[in-house]
């Protein structure tokens, strides 16, 4: 069942990321380089900039086995165009690389870093980075907020978070939550418990004003672990708010969301620009983004419900 789970998750991000292909980024630059492998952060940099000067890093998921950074492309060019800086990483994956969750979260780490490292560069704040992600995405940007630093060359301040956008993410990776065999498998073999890498049981005061998003119907992230999350986050004093979508699935939240479903291909779902706008409202509160906007939801876009 949990090997049928990850080739679900799979299919979908790959699904979703040719959805975003018609998007480019401004720029990529490469913030790290393993042996012969270059990282790059893809960049989409606004005509006219936020005046907060914050930025956002959106990471994408995949089971921490495959993925692309295209799987957040739309939603990196919505908020380029509101203003904000916006980053989508690559990172080491399993089925790609040959790595395994930890490389995934050393990946993560660094990339964040770098990106606090050069904000006068890019002309950001250094205390303005909102780090988002979907699914593995969630899991690794919800890691920048608790994990110790896996790389020697930077420490816990260059990558915590100012601000989480969690879409679906992995909460936990316990038996009951997703993930957990392997997980326990590639980081008990690097002498690290599992639990040291899972949000739920290490969420704290450490973690910045979160914004978790998923659907009532996610068999992959469950509705009762996300909600133990929240309760534990509201315990320790975090700043934080569930939207939970009924009748949504996992990855409900991409645009081309629906084809599992049994919709064709082409159906446009209105969860997507429903956590869209849930997004950009949350930005606004935070002072990411000064002005309220009202994300403009085509005719055809509808709530695609499994047939």
């Amino acid at each position: 069942m949990k090997a049928k789970l990850l080739l679900l998750v799979i299919s979908v991000f790959i699904q979703f990321s040719v959805v975003g292909q018609a998007i480019q980024p401004t720029e990529k630059e490469v913030y790290k380089t393993v042996d012969d492998l270059q990282l790059s952060l893809h960049i989409f940099k606004p005509e006219k900039q936020a005046s907060s000067k914050g930025a956002i890093i959106f990471i994408h998921g995949g089971g921490w086995n495959s993925g692309s950074p295209k799987a957040f492309y739309n939603q990196a060019k919505h908020f380029a165009d509101r203003g904000l800086v916006v980053f989508c990483p690559e990172y080491r994956v399993r089925k790609r690389n040959n790595t395994t969750i930890y490389e995934a979260v050393e990946d993560a780490q660094e990339a964040v870093a770098f990106v606090r490292k050069n904000a006068k560069k890019y002309g950001i704040k250094k205390n303005m980075i909102a780090i988002g992600g979907g699914s593995a995405g969630g899991h690794l940007a919800a890691s920048t907020a608790f994990i110790d630093p896996l790389s020697t060359s930077i420490t816990k301040k260059d990558y915590q978070p100012n601000l989480l956008l969690l879409f679906n993410p992995v909460l936990d990776v316990s038996d009951k939550g997703y993930g957990f065999r392997l997980v326990e498998k590639e980081l008990s073999a690097k002498g690290i418990k599992w639990e040291t890498f899972s949000p739920r049981p290490n969420v704290s005061n450490a973690f910045p004003s979160t914004l978790v998003q998923l659907g009532d119907l996610d068999k992959v992230i469950p509705l009762d672990i996300a909600r133990d999350f929240e309760k534990r986050a509201q315990e320790a004093g975090v700043d934080i708010k569930m939207i939970v979508y009924t009748g949504a699935e996992h990855s409900f939240f991409n645009k081309g969301y629906g084809k599992k479903q049994g919709y064709p291909a082409g159906t446009v779902s209105r969860w997507y620009y429903d956590t869209l706008q849930a997004t950009d409202d949350f930005l606004v509160e935070q002072n990411y983004l000064k002005e309220n906007f009202k994300v403009e939801i085509p005719s055809d876009a509808i709530y695609p419900i499994r047939q």
